[in-house]
């Protein structure tokens, strides 16, 4: 005998259902969140009817002021179906669950548009509808399908009922006799509580898919950290490495008095590996590569350039790469002239002729001048990092060049070739 209970409003809590019927038996499947089956075999000595048993999970979810629907039936199927459609208490009888089923709606199977569109031009309107179609015809319409729908609309189990592990909170907490400041001795201190929290993973045969760590400064406040690698890991080596980068990019303002973490477990990480493939690069090894490429992209070190308000030449900052939303290219323009800059300027041995460069010698750029515009100067920026040039435009027999000559340290150098 199977049972279901099913709230259709929002629960106070996750696991409101799942601790309920856990208290009646070990033996409960959480299908959603407010849905949960229950194996009931075995609990008819403890009642005298059915009727009283679907009454005792009723009164224990009002004493938890829950209201949700309870059914009771000889398949899960039917009691999961009969939990959604129906409020209150539903108990049908061993083998009676076809006729139970057989007014609902096809909407309770939970059927895709297309397929449900597909029914309702056969003329279906009920999961009785359904079910009295012949096998052999559905299957031939519908392929395997067809079979299957039919069972679930008798109200016929297709699988067994698999157990809900009961929800383990896997958290580690220390407290410091003596307050840490700097990542070197935290490293010792995440070891100490990494390790058998990730035992305790291992022991239950799972991963964590991310980590939550709590420092408590000396000040009182506390400093708060999330990871989430690209892979789920058991490996303490591997999390350990995560945070301390983590925590390099975001260190705490005080030193810390205590420590706590938490992880969100998963479950096993299951990949058949074909000979023929190419090896793979392990889930923790590329989450700590990824941590590491993050640290070295971080704010600051990567993004969109964006150009500084001053008359300095090329100033630019490295932004928050955020697009715009898409527009349309403009019309066609009289084609203008483009630097394309040498980043960093090549260093260049110039000869001055007549006041001006004469001959130009740099990496890749070699010649004798044949015409020449300029100069222009700009200067700036005293109060910071100050600049003084004097720019040239100068044509050699490979192309034409913008150089310049820096004034403060009397050297001449390449910007970039005009195209």
């Amino acid at each position: 005998m199977y049972g279901c209970l099913h709230s259709a409003s929002p629960l106070p809590e996750e696991k409101a259902l799942f601790d309920l019927a856990r208290e009646f038996t070990p033996r409960v499947e959480a299908t959603s969140p407010n849905t949960v089956s229950l194996d009931l075999s075995g609990l008819g000595r403890l009642w005298p009817d059915l009727q009283a048993l679907g009454q005792a999970l009723v009164d224990a979810a009002a004493a938890r002021g829950l209201t949700p629907s309870v059914a009771l039936a000889g398949t899960r199927t039917a009691a999961l179906a009969l939990a959604r459609t129906r409020p209150g208490l539903t108990v049908v009888a061993r083998g009676e669950e076809a006729r139970a089923l057989s007014a609902l709606p096809l909407e309770t199977l939970d059927l895709d548009d297309e397929r449900r569109d597909l029914l309702r031009r056969w003329g279906l309107r009920t999961l009785g509808d359904l079910a009295s179609l012949p096998t052999k015809a559905l299957s031939e319409r519908l392929g395997p399908d067809g079979a299957a729908l039919r069972r679930r609309a008798r109200g016929e189990d297709q699988e067994p009922l698999v157990a809900t592990a009961p929800f383990e909170r896997f958290e580690m907490t220390l407290d410091l006799d003596w307050p840490v400041d700097g990542l070197e001795p935290l490293s010792f201190l995440l070891a100490r509580v990494l390790e058998p929290l990730c035992e305790r993973l291992v022991a239950r045969g799972r991963r964590a898919a991310g980590l939550d760590l709590v420092l408590r400064l000396v000040d009182g406040s506390h400093h708060e950290r999330a990871l989430r690698p690209a892979a789920p890991t058991a490996l303490a080596r591997t999390w350990r490495t995560l945070l301390l980068l983590d925590l390099e990019a975001h260190p705490p303002r005080d030193a810390i008095a205590a420590l706590a973490v938490v992880a969100h477990p998963t479950p096993s990480r299951t990949v058949q590996f074909s000979l023929l493939d190419p090896a793979q690069p392990s889930p923790e090894a590329l989450a700590e590569t990824m941590a590491r490429l993050h640290e070295w992209t971080r704010e600051g070190r990567s993004g969109a350039i964006a150009l500084l308000d001053t008359h300095r030449p090329g100033a630019f900052v490295v932004g928050t790469f955020a697009p715009g939303p898409a527009k349309p290219p403009p019309p066609p323009a009289t084609p203008r002239v483009a630097l394309r800059v040498f980043r960093p300027p090549r260093p260049a041995d110039v000869a001055v002729r007549d006041g001006g460069p004469g001959h130009v010698s740099a990496n890749g750029v070699r010649g004798a001048v044949t015409d020449r515009a300029g100069p222009w100067r700009a200067s700036g920026d005293w109060w910071d990092e100050a600049y003084s040039r004097e720019e040239w435009d100068v044509v050699l027999a490979g192309g034409v060049y913008r150089i310049f000559r820096d004034l403060l340290r009397d050297a001449w150098f390449v910007e970039g070739e005009l195209d």
